[in-house]
């Protein structure tokens, strides 16, 4: 009888263990519920492309875009910004190259001769859409182009935890630096109808994270959700583009949400980028941070080519002392502070460099070096490829250092002082003076020079706790209205392009020769298009690389020929359309024509918000004297820094 009970019981008992195994089974983890939201969004948007190609086909007769084809591009933006954060950290390249890159053209840049590639994407189709014009057999070729991508396109079956959490900073960087500004809608200007749909799909990842996060610390979930809804109600609550507190949303909302997703993080103790440690996973930004204006956000690091053992104080303090030295020019007269005098926020003050002999000048105004290592390319053509890179072109300059580095060199080791300070900079080389290290030397200190520790950066990291109300304003016009932030990029505000800050972009402004002459004319320099033979074509003709406007108080005069005295009237080239608003022919300028409408108090407000981000300090201490040559007692009179 008692076996007889037995087995009914172990009978029941094991259902009850498939039924309990079962129902374990069907609680998903967070990253199997965000790989199942991940794809279920992907599908959405391949759906979304299709029935726009098939609402434009029906549009072609008219002029104007009608409701139901401007409904179907909408549902094609939302669906894409519920992927684009996974997507984009996933396959960054991709995105750039076919689904939502600039809309201008490029060149190939693994082609061996000239290869120009067409802008696709997203980003031209709201162009097209949102014209005065509708050319509707150019959306339709670009849908197709898109929906055509798409569907080759190999979707990642598996979003591990790692890449759900840190995509999440990352679109927060980007919705701010490209969203907020509009630089994703060149044309349709829905960049708040994209904000909040970027914030939701935000919510919609976070949610698969949410027992494990209450389970650990229930206060921070409900942080993180009242954050998430606190950015919606703000954004929606922006009645045009235009009146968007971007300041505010900066202080009280991304950056707390930046804040709190990292320590979510931490808190269920998932891996990061740089503890996976793979070569792929090299990046500029620094994902241990928590402010997105914190001192440290990108890593300067990431732009040289300087082995790691050799970023040290050693070689950085060697490099300063080459830096301030004419010795490395043929006449012992010039030094690389020269034309980047430290404090004149390492430029001249002059309009165009003077070059060797006094005679006459180098061509081009002296670009500030002040956070100048946040850049993929260097010279206002964009010329030299590394910060390493731009030695070689100064130096054999006939109007700049005019010699060589053979002679350089020799030179140098005619002095026991900078032997040994080479042999101690470069323990482990067997040739401690040589090309590679000064380089490596003058790199170092040049990748020093970087700081966000402004009165602006302080105010958004909270650590002051007021700034003027003007700067509060510019900011906003900066980053809004004036578009200032869509081609100066915060936090850098220069042209190296977020979120993975690693390409650097040149602009054709149209820039008058004489901005205050009666007859404007461009000025003839060409450019981007004459720095590399491969990069001679018609639209690259007269751009030039976007500086950082950090610093740029101490930066005058402005523009690439310093044609510009005062930055009242930059403002108002910017203002009027720039060169081709101006009435000035510039077949490719990528600034817009039409004029902002800034008033007088809207430019002074810009301008004071620009004067916030001044910041030297701890960067400007030139030496006390320079090294000894004991066979020369004629260089060793040479000044710090040089006589011009």
């Amino acid at each position: 009888m008692k076996n007889n009970l037995k087995w009914p019981l172990v009978a029941a008992v094991f259902c009850l263990i498939v039924i309990i195994g079962a129902t374990k089974q069907a609680e998903k983890s967070p990253h199997e519920l965000v790989t199942e939201l991940y794809l279920k969004n992907m599908v959405s948007f391949k759906q979304s492309v299709k029935i726009l190609g098939e609402n434009v086909s029906r549009q072609k007769v008219d002029s104007k875009i009608s409701n139901e084809t401007a409904v179907a591009y909408l549902t094609v933006r939302s669906s894409f910004k519920r992927v684009e954060g996974i997507w984009e950290y996933i396959d960054p390249i991709f995105i750039k190259e076919y689904i939502n890159g600039a809309p201008l053209p490029k060149l190939d840049k693994t082609a061996p001769s000239l290869l120009v590639i067409k802008p696709k994407g997203l980003q031209v189709i709201d162009e097209l859409l949102f014209a005065d014009t509708i050319v509707w057999d150019e959306v339709t070729e670009q849908i197709s182009l898109l929906d055509n991508v798409l569907s080759q396109y190999q979707v990642q079956t598996k979003i591990y935890d790692r890449i759900a959490l840190e995509s999440i900073r990352m679109e927060l960087i980007r919705l701010f630096t490209l969203g907020f500004t509009g630089f994703d809608v060149p044309g349709s200007g829905y960049a708040i109808i994209d904000a909040i749909t970027v914030i939701q799909s935000q919510q919609d990842i976070m949610t698969c994270f949410k027992k494990p996060i209450e389970n650990r610390n229930p206060k921070l979930w409900k942080e993180i959700n009242e954050q998430l809804e606190l950015t919606k109600k703000q954004l929606m609550a922006a009645k045009s583009f235009e009146s968007l507190d971007r300041l505010s949303l900066l202080k009280n909302c991304i950056n707390p949400l930046f804040e709190s997703i990292h320590e979510a993080h931490m808190l269920l103790e998932i891996e990061t980028a740089e503890e996976v440690g793979s070569l792929s996973n090299k990046s500029a930004i620094n994902l241990n941070v928590k402010n997105i204006f914190s001192n440290d956000i990108i890593n300067a690091s990431y732009y040289t080519s300087s082995p790691k053992i050799f970023q040290n104080k050693d070689v950085e303090t060697l490099g300063r002392l080459l830096f301030f030295d004419p010795i490395l020019s043929a006449n012992n007269e010039r030094s690389c502070a020269s034309c980047h005098n430290p404090q004149k926020g390492f430029t001249d003050g002059v309009p165009k460099s003077i070059a060797t002999g006094m005679q006459h000048n180098v061509g081009r105004n002296s670009p500030t070096l002040l956070n100048c290592v946040y850049s993929e390319r260097f010279f206002h053509d964009l010329r030299a490829e590394g910060l390493e890179d731009q030695m070689e072109h100064v130096v054999t300059s006939a109007d700049e250092f005019n010699t060589n580095l053979l002679t350089i060199i020799g030179k140098l080791n005619e002095s026991t002082e900078y032997k040994k300070l080479f042999d101690n900079a470069f323990k482990t080389t067997n040739q401690s003076i040589s090309k590679q290290n000064i380089s490596f030397a003058l790199a170092a200190y040049v990748g020093s020079l970087h700081g966000f520790q402004s009165k602006f950066d302080q105010y958004v990291r909270g650590e002051i706790s007021k700034i003027d109300k003007s700067v509060y304003k510019g900011f906003n016009l900066f980053m809004g209205k004036a578009n200032c932030g869509t081609c100066h990029f915060a936090p850098v505000f220069a042209g190296i392009v977020p979120p993975n800050f690693n390409d650097s972009e040149s602009e054709v402004l149209g820039v008058p020769e004489n901005p205050y002459a009666s007859n404007l004319k461009l000025d003839p320099d060409k450019g981007r298009a004459k720095g590399k033979l491969k990069e001679d074509v018609d639209f690259y003709e007269y751009s030039f690389k976007t500086p950082t406007i950090r610093n740029i108080s101490l930066t005058a005069p402005y523009m690439h020929n310093g044609a510009y005295k005062t930055l009242e009237d930059v403002m108002d080239f910017y203002n009027n359309g720039g060169g081709a608003g101006m009435g000035i022919h510039v077949p490719y300028q990528t600034l817009s024509s039409d004029s902002l409408h800034l008033t007088k108090q809207e430019i002074n407000d810009i301008i004071a918000f620009m004067q916030s981000l001044t910041d030297t300090a701890n960067l400007t201490t030139q030496p006390a004297r320079l090294p000894i040559f004991e066979t020369h007692a004629d260089w060793n009179t040479r000044k710090v820094g040089g006589i011009y």
